[in-house]
């Protein structure tokens, strides 16, 4: 069976988006919401909860936040084995004949019909298309998404912003990801004569997002607003990332990255991460 992985030239990008929400905006929404920086709980303690005079900002960032954008095809060529009813008018005939072969002739009632043992010769394509946010956060796709078809954003060959964070979900477990819901797809088949799966789209962008840490002093907890850097929006009791790149990241890098797991995680996954720089080269 001829089994393979492709990926499309110039399937592998990277991309910026333009900051649209400025610092100073963004730090007057988190003052709005920095009592809910400590969760729910906190806010409705009436022993001790946080007050406007017991949170302060401690400090702030821009970073940008890491999620991918995958396109894939699975096509496969196969046989099907399949009984064709084909109904007889004559009410006299007994058998009939094709490529001299007979076929007996059933009755049930009024109707008659011979019984055809067929081996359908199929071609199928199925798609995929999913957004995964990069930290491996419950994030909705069609969110993902939105950011894309709604703001500007600028292809990099590297990325050399300090503040970028570090994907947390590599290449391989994306690839894995389209992998297993393309082949996990029912498929009636009694013979697969060749299979591809190609990718066209493992696309990585980075969004801004502005993070505030407040603390609260009357209880010595600190916690964080987030600001969405593209559409404004609050996040309470947000996250305070760490592992940020610590060098320049260029598309070279991610697919040395995702190499490395690619074989242990995705079958065939190696060869296609390979494929992917090669084609980039």
């Amino acid at each position: 069976m001829d089994n393979r992985i492709e990926i499309a030239q110039g399937a592998y990008r990277v991309f910026v988006f333009d900051e649209v929400y400025p610092l100073r905006a963004a730090q007057e929404q988190a003052e709005k919401k920095k009592l809910g920086a400590f969760g729910m709980l906190a806010r409705l303690n009436p022993l001790n909860r946080p007050r406007e005079e017991t949170v302060m900002l401690a400090k702030e960032v821009l970073r940008y936040e890491p999620f991918w954008h995958v396109v894939a095809q699975r096509a496969v060529d196969y046989a099907c084995e399949l009984v064709y009813p084909v109904a007889v008018h004559n009410p006299y005939a007994k058998a009939i004949t094709i490529l001299e072969q007979d076929y007996e002739v059933t009755r049930q009632g009024e109707k008659a019909r011979i019984d055809l043992h067929v081996q359908e010769k199929c071609h199928r394509k199925l798609d995929f298309e999913s957004h995964v946010d990069g930290l491996s956060r419950d994030i909705k796709p069609s969110m993902l998404d939105a950011y894309i078809r709604k703001y500007k954003f600028q292809e990099v060959d590297a990325v050399d912003k300090p503040e970028a964070l570090t994907p947390l979900v590599p290449l391989a477990a994306v690839a894995q990801m389209a992998q297993a819901k393309l082949t996990g797809e029912a498929m009636n088949a009694h013979a697969i004569f060749s299979e591809r799966l190609a990718f066209e789209k493992l696309h990585l962008y980075f969004r801004p997002v502005f993070a505030f840490e407040f603390v609260w002093s009357s209880a010595d907890r600190r916690g964080v607003i987030e600001v969405d850097g593209l559409t404004g929006e609050t996040v309470e009791n947000g996250q305070w990332f760490k592992d940020r790149l610590d060098r320049v990241m260029t598309r070279e890098m991610l697919f040395e990255l995702g190499a490395e797991v690619a074989g242990g995680v995705v079958p065939g996954g190696g060869l296609a991460v390979k494929a992917i720089a090669k084609m980039t080269e």
